[in-house]
């Protein structure tokens, strides 16, 4: 413990002066505090700021409390002691009316980490009017969800390290011309690579036998969003979406592969593998392995306020296939022949993430709420691929953020949605879950789940705010390997952030968090996080 501290402290107090002596500019606010990049939106302007922050966590009970490593853009790392800096340098200019480029570059260097030195970020988003093309690896968040209060969106939430990606989108809602403002739309499509290969070949290497992991693995997302309202003449407003996201491409290692065990095994990656992922499901009924591995999410959002307080309502459903995306299962005859049977609402609808934020009027000691209930427990329900001799194939199982060739649905060893399904960069290799739960396993150990989750934050003073997250989870395992017995786990966090001064540009933070009756998935963990910002212009 005293030597990995004292390797913490050599990352922590080089990078505490460094801002001071080398960037003594300043006058960005930590008041909206992010380290994107922000459009300037004015013909010849031209900014650089830069952002500094220092992070250390020390702890006990084997790992890092939920809450010290979760939605941080998978910065920290899960074990018990760990700490990083980062330093970025954003800017940008407006080169022609209508036409900006932002970009931005982001290193960082740590102890306890996966890496001990990385690249958290480098793009360049050029942007004409209301289309953008953005290049490179960039911090992302979950959609219509609140980064610092939600406990995180399902099919991507910020949990995991930024994916580089080339992205073209409408990345605000615009008005689709001819009605008057009451319909909008934001969408995009992206394609990108992850960059955890050598990762996920030494995670696995610690497995008893043979490793199995994949490398090399494709990325692409798409979405498309309608809002249906006008602000300015009612003040409801519904949002309806949908969100995909692929794995493809890639080579399998040691898996196998038609019936024989294959050392290496390539899958598609030509322009007819990025074409299939473009539509996915594109067989009628089917999707096999070679196709990638697709998954999303539809979203529905109402906003409306009530006095002054400001209310959104969502709910995010999640699916793995054509069954839980659209409720529908087919119907094999004797010849092979199928046809879809549609059992509307009657399957799977509700997993999810069920939510509400409020936003409270200015001059009260709280800021936002978010209440959040999530469910994860059907997933099409227990049974999956009968008999051949049946007439009716019944689609269940569907095994949420797993997969039987890329293992799981993460990046890093970090869950790309929701971080209550617990990553597998916590299997502790206790032999606790039999078979299962082994140092080196890349898949998730309990996708079922029933979550209750509250987050707040607030001020006390103008230079003392405050957040709270409370989450009490359920978990029953998977439908391939239920828990020996149903885990509880409560997972708690309480952060103060002071900003001394009048400009705010500096933010020195300290937050305590614990995992209560952690069992065999996270453990009881306590730990302490104590984080140094600082903020402001070079140019």
């Amino acid at each position: 413990m005293k030597k990995t501290l004292a390797r913490i402290l050599s990352v922590m107090i080089p990078g505490i002066l460094l801002p001071a002596a080398l960037l003594a500019q300043s006058g960005d606010s930590f008041k909206g505090d992010s380290f994107g990049g922000q459009k300037n939106g004015v013909y010849g302007n031209s900014n650089l700021k830069y952002l500094f922050e220092t992070v250390g966590i020390s702890g006990s009970g084997g790992s890092a409390p939920l809450w010290h490593t979760s939605n941080r853009q998978g910065l920290p790392s899960a074990r018990e002691s760990n700490g990083y800096l980062h330093c970025a340098v954003l800017g940008g200019m407006s080169l022609l009316d209508g036409l900006d480029v932002e970009y931005g570059i982001d290193l960082g260097a740590g102890a306890g980490l996966e890496s001990d030195c990385f690249l958290h970020q480098m793009y360049v988003d050029v942007d004409y009017k209301w289309l953008e093309l953005s290049l490179g690896m960039k911090e992302r968040w979950g959609e219509f969800k609140n980064p610092a209060l939600s406990s995180g969106g399902l099919s991507w939430s910020g949990n995991s390290r930024p994916i580089p990606q080339a992205r073209l989108e409408v990345p605000d809602f615009v008005d689709v011309p001819g009605l008057g403002g009451w319909i909008s739309f934001k969408g995009h499509v992206g394609y990108g690579f992850y960059t955890d290969g050598q990762w996920r070949k030494d995670w696995a290497g610690k497995m008893p036998d043979t490793p199995e992991y994949a490398d090399g693995i494709l990325h692409h997302s798409k979405s498309l969003f309608l809002r249906f309202g006008n602000e300015d003449r009612f003040p409801f407003v519904m949002t309806f979406g949908l969100e995909m996201v692929s794995q493809f491409g890639g080579t399998l290692h040691n898996m196998t592969m038609y019936g024989a065990k294959q050392d290496e095994y390539d899958l598609p990656s030509d322009l007819k593998a990025f074409w299939g992922v473009l539509l996915p499901f594109n067989k009628s009924g089917e999707q096999g392995w070679e196709n990638g591995n697709s998954l999303g999410s539809w979203h529905l959002t109402a906003d409306f306020p009530i006095c002054d307080f400001r209310f959104k309502a969502y709910y995010e459903h999640f699916f793995e296939d054509h069954s839980s995306m659209l409720g529908v299962e087919y119907k094999s005859d004797s010849d092979g022949r199928k046809r879809f049977v549609s059992y509307g609402f009657k399957r799977n609808w509700f997993d999810g993430l069920f939510g509400l934020e409020i936003k409270v009027p200015d001059g009260l000691p709280v800021n936002n709420l978010v209440f959040e209930y999530l469910n994860t427990r059907g997933q099409c329900g227990s049974l999956c691929n009968v008999d051949a001799m049946q007439t009716e194939r019944i689609d269940g199982r569907d095994g949420m953020y797993i997969h039987s060739k890329y293992l799981s649905y993460t990046h890093w060893g970090v869950a790309i949605g929701n971080p209550l399904l617990v990553s597998p960069v916590y299997n502790p290799g206790d032999g606790t879950v039999p078979d299962a739960n082994i140092e080196g396993n890349l898949t998730f150990l309990s996708n079922r789940v029933r979550a209750f989750h509250l987050g707040l934050d607030g001020s006390v003073s103008p230079n003392v705010d405050y957040r709270i997250l409370t989450t009490f989870t359920r978990h029953w395992g998977t439908y391939y390997r239920p828990l020996d017995k149903v885990e509880d786990i409560t997972s708690l966090m309480l952060e103060c952030s002071y900003r001394p001064g009048h400009s705010n540009n500096w933010k020195i933070s300290l937050s305590g968090a614990m995992d209560v009756d952690g069992g065999n998935l996270l453990g009881n963990n306590k730990g302490l996080m104590f984080t140094i910002s600082k903020k402001g212009k070079v140019l």
